[in-house]
């Protein structure tokens, strides 16, 4: 799955958006505590994410439920550009999806991990609706 969203159609930036993040409490005394946070989405479910540099594409491909969303910065504003799942990285489509995110742009990739796999399949749905 590789969607392409050359301009964020409400044109608002990221950091406007009503949906937000926040640290996870369960990590508060730890060193983990900056790398992790919950992401609530618009339907009001939450997600465990993380944000990895685009040349940590090999690690991200290794995660099972999750769903990867390559992001571009553009003018100090972030954009995204494709949503994949995290088990379709390491396929000979989700090769070809990474080099094309590449040449866009993407210099991060932003993980949801989900409980279920189906879970998973509905998130990337939704963030390509």
């Amino acid at each position: 799955m590789f969607v392409v969203d050359r301009v964020r159609r409400d044109r608002r930036p990221a950091e406007k958006s009503i949906i937000r993040g926040r640290e996870l409490a369960a990590l508060d005394k730890t060193s983990l505590r900056e790398r992790f946070y919950s992401w609530r989405a618009a339907d009001g479910e939450h997600y465990v994410c993380t944000i990895f540099p685009a040349e940590e594409e090999a690690l991200v491909a290794g995660f099972a439920r999750a769903v990867v969303i390559g992001v571009a910065w553009d003018a100090g504003q972030r954009r995204p550009v494709c949503v994949l799942l995290a088990e379709e990285l390491d396929t000979p489509s989700g090769r070809r999806a990474r080099l094309a995110a590449g040449a866009l742009g993407v210099n991060e990739w932003h993980v949801r991990f989900c409980a279920l796999p189906e879970v998973a399949r509905c998130l990337a749905r939704a963030l390509l609706n």
